[in-house]
């Protein structure tokens, strides 16, 4: 698997309040051995430099739990070690927040487990997980915002969302309730699928034809990571901006799956 990661800080903000890891690794399942990946963007909120302490302890609790799960053996990858993983990652940032200084402080939390073939994503917030291929652009998460809501409800339109005043207002995060769960999604992929991870500082900015072209265009992950970054800043840098990009080798053919499928229907 051939990944790349970058972030930056933008050209508007001071301070970068985002958090990322991504960690790669072979993964003995059932079946046998299989390439996986571990990744997660965090965009974090609060007073001061609380936003980033949020996203640091969160990216910390989630990674260190799904990392001792996966090599204790005694949890399968899949969507209750994701589930799992947040919740003690919700209460960690909602413990610090009860110091004084750290009080209002949370933080996005978007983050994919990839196990061969299967890709299992957990999501809170407004930061993103994107399949990209030469097909499409699939947006596999659903942003936690108002202004998601007032799509959904036909209110708005979602090329009138990008420009809404009220684009910034999350509606659910980590660190703001012990209620606070995540969207649990799981996915399979097929050979030439691009895997993003990124924060609304990127692709709040960015159309989603130009994160394609670039993500597929690029001759490494490392280095679309890096013209993406590069571009946001061309286009003003408002924000932080934080990307993930993962090419899982080894996958079956969209085309060939298709083609089996209809043949046994056809049969």
């Amino acid at each position: 698997m051939d990944t790349g990661y970058g972030w930056d800080t933008g050209l508007v903000r001071k301070l970068n309040e985002d958090s990322v890891f991504c960690c790669t690794f072979d993964l003995r399942t059932s079946s046998g051995t299989v390439s996986a990946g571990l990744l997660a963007v965090a965009d974090g909120m609060g007073g001061h430099d609380a936003g980033e302490v949020a996203s640091d302890l969160a990216i910390r609790i989630f990674q260190a739990e799904c990392i001792s799960g996966l090599l204790a053996r005694q949890t399968k990858p899949g969507l209750p070690l994701l589930a799992s993983a947040f919740s003690q990652a919700n209460n960690a940032v909602l413990e610090a927040a009860a110091e004084r200084s750290l009080q209002g402080m949370g933080t996005t939390l978007t983050a994919a487990l990839i196990a061969g073939q299967d890709m299992y994503v957990a999501h809170i917030g407004d930061s993103r997980c994107y399949i990209i291929n030469t097909r499409e652009t699939l947006q596999v998460t659903t942003d936690h915002s108002v202004v998601q809501e007032m799509v959904d409800k036909g209110h708005i339109s979602a090329e009138e969302a990008l420009a809404h005043p009220r684009r910034n207002e999350i509606t659910r995060v980590l660190g703001y309730s012990a209620d606070s769960g995540p969207d649990l999604i799981q996915i399979k992929l097929y050979a030439g699928d691009n895997i993003l991870l990124c924060s609304d500082g990127l692709c709040g900015v960015l159309p989603s034809d130009k994160i394609k072209e670039t993500a597929l265009g690029s001759q490494s992950p490392a280095q679309a990571c890096a013209d993406l970054i590069s571009q946001v800043n061309l286009a003003g840098g408002p924000d932080n901006i934080s990307v993930i990009i993962a090419r899982p080798g080894g996958l079956p053919s969209w085309q060939a799956v298709v083609s089996a499928k209809t043949g046994v229907k056809t049969a």
